[in-house]
């Protein structure tokens, strides 16, 4: 690396480069009029996004074709401005500008896109999220062009086009220095496996492959022996078993980190990297990147986007805008994993956890827990998360900051259903699972007093209602965030002075999402299964009612039917059943936060979903 000239060390940027992304289409246009310079510096901004710039027009669909066709004949200098297309501004539109969508519906389609992408040769990032509504012809194969070396797209996201024609970058290979690569909801999958064998895809730092019905068997895994320089994943919404986490743990993980001895009791907890030393120097090339420290690295398309902007120097090849130290470019293996909404279980995602401590960010959503070993119900499905808290604390998750995972690892109780999980619970089997978190929950609930690093937990499928056992153990762990945020800030004000040369103090818990699932309608009556087969109960429940004739009518329950719901399955006809009355949840909550001293600071967020 060469040391920067005198000019440029005293002079520095032009301040004017930082005024520039603040201003909008009209201001960037008049001051880009003024002189040679400020032409250099806001014409730059000017072109840097067009569709955003034919967005904030009248006519942005007339607009945006006119620009694409006049492509060719435009100066050098103002294509070379180009550095993103991003057309979710324009798809946003298409209900405001109905008629200027339909007469030029086409400049919101692959195929279209993609024959003008070659005319802007800085191009850097590509978003068609969403696009190809009307982009439903035959696919025809096409001649495979030989991957571009020198091709400078950093960022290409394609999520939502569930007909999008893989050949299109096989003729127009932009794929080759990628460092972001999102292609969720998107069809065909052994084509995209076709395509990532086609680009060896050696800068790939991000990966989305959400929604495209993944199975053991169609994984790409030739396209995940990256070396470690995959540090994001993304494969929610698929088929997916814990066969695939084996995998990833061999080929996508650095070995574990080296955890400090810290005792529990000790104020160390509270602390970012205390005081260790060594003989080891820092600067030593052949010290592996991924033993260093590296901050939570952005992984979402406008935070990549916007740290590209501000630390990138976009003037060389794609494999070389970022430093080699820069913690986008560190070859980590995976601290970045989202597996929600797949088929794997509690045991696989217990096994994660304990063969790695290198995550920061984890979503495992619910999982189905194993009925023969932890929840013995016949004709029923439990899920939950068991014996999984130990594995959070700061001794194994050292680096762990954000986390989804099921409502179990606070309350110790599982969501038992029968059927479909999200068909919802009934109340037989609510009563029944919070009976399971009586005996366990003062020794496997987690606590965050163990694990100040963890700043954001997301707990799924709590029940809207609770015969008291999950209200009182989310306000207890709500409590436990107190305590946490006072002990933190008694730590920040008492002791000696701070210094920028003092440990930094960890920030604790502060955010706490909390997702509901709702009751199951029109269910009441459920009792044990009597086939075995989820399915053919689904039926025989939703059959119990009333005959009908008109689909839309509603019959009143029948006397029989709503004296079952009290009567206890298997229970003589003379013996009532024990009648438990349930609380909102909801409501209790903000109950609770109203009344709490000392208040939790922190923020929390109800997440109730819509009945269908």
């Amino acid at each position: 690396m060469s040391l920067p000239t005198y000019e440029s060390t005293v002079k520095g940027p032009n301040k004017l480069t930082f005024v520039a992304p603040y201003l909008g289409r009209s201001s960037l246009l008049a001051a880009s009029l003024a002189c040679k310079e400020w032409y250099s510096i806001f014409a730059a901004q000017l072109w840097s996004d067009p569709i955003k710039l034919a967005a904030d027009t009248r006519n942005p669909f007339a607009n945006t074709h006119l620009f694409f066709t006049r492509s060719s004949t435009l100066p050098v200098a103002r294509r070379k401005c180009v550095l993103t297309l991003d057309f979710r501004p324009l798809k946003a539109l298409e209900r405001r500008f109905p008629q200027d969508h339909a007469n030029f519906s086409q400049v919101t389609t692959p195929k279209y896109i993609f024959r003008f992408v070659p005319f802007f040769e800085n191009v850097r990032f590509l978003v068609i999220d969403n696009t190809g509504k009307f982009d439903y012809d035959t696919q025809q194969p096409v001649e495979a062009r030989e991957p571009d070396e020198n091709n400078k797209l950093l960022l290409f996201s394609s999520a939502c086009i569930p007909q999008l024609d893989y050949n299109l970058f096989v003729s127009t290979p932009v794929l080759y220095n990628v460092m972001y690569l999102d292609l969720s909801n998107t069809s065909n999958t052994q084509a995209w496996n076709s395509l990532l064998s086609f680009h060896s895809l050696s800068n790939l730092r991000i990966l989305k492959l959400c929604g495209l019905r993944l199975t053991d068997q169609s994984f790409p895994f030739d396209a995940l022996h990256t070396r470690l320089r995959l540090w994001s994943l993304d494969l929610r919404q698929n088929s997916l078993t814990d066969q695939t986490i084996d995998f990833l743990l061999e080929e996508c993980f650095a070995p574990m980190a080296p955890v400090p001895a810290i005792a529990p009791d000790s104020d160390e907890i509270l602390y970012e990297d205390p005081p260790i030393y060594d003989l080891r120097d820092e600067t030593d090339p052949t010290y592996p990147s991924y033993n260093l420290s590296v901050p939570a690295r952005p992984d979402k398309t406008d935070s990549f986007i916007s740290y590209m902007k501000r630390y990138a120097d976009f003037g060389g090849p794609s494999s070389l805008v970022l430093p080699q130290r820069d913690p986008l470019r560190k070859s980590t293996g995976l601290t970045h994993l989202y597996l929600s909404s797949n088929r794997f279980t509690s045991k696989g995602i217990h096994k994660l956890l304990s063969s790695t401590n290198r995550l920061q960010v984890l979503d495992v959503g619910t999982v189905k827990a194993n009925p023969n070993v932890d929840y013995q119900l016949p004709h029923t499905t439990p899920f939950a998360q068991p014996n999984t808290a130990r594995l959070l604390d700061r001794q194994t998750a050292d680096r762990i900051e954000n986390l989804r995972i099921h409502h179990s690892v606070v309350t110790c109780i599982p969501t038992i259903v029968q059927g479909r999980l999200e068909m919802g619970y009934t109340p037989q089997h609510l009563h029944k699972a919070e009976k399971f978190g009586d005996l366990e929950f003062q020794s496997a609930a987690f606590n965050p007093l163990s694990n100040y690093r963890l700043s954001s937990l997301t707990l799924t499928d709590i029940p809207l209602r609770s015969t008291g056992p999950t209200i009182s153990r989310l306000t207890t762990f709500l409590r436990l965030c107190a305590k946490q945020e006072a002990t933190l800030l008694s730590a920040s004000t008492s002791g000696p002075r701070k210094t920028r040369h003092s440990p930094r103090l960890l920030p604790g818990l502060t955010k706490l999402r909390l997702e509901f699932i709702h009751e199951r309608s029109g269910m009441d009556e459920v009792g044990p299964s009597v086939s075995g087969d989820q399915d053919a109960d689904e039926f025989q429940a939703q059959s119990q009612g009333d005959f009908s004739f008109f689909a839309d009518e509603k019959m009143p329950t029948s006397p029989v039917s709503r004296r079952s719901s009290i009567w206890g399955p298997g229970s003589g006809k003379s013996s009532l059943a024990e009648v438990v009355e349930t609380k909102d949840v909801c409501e209790e909550l903000k109950i609770f936060r109203r009344r709490e001293q000392p208040k939790w600071g922190g923020s929390l967020e109800l997440v109730v979903p819509s009945r269908r």
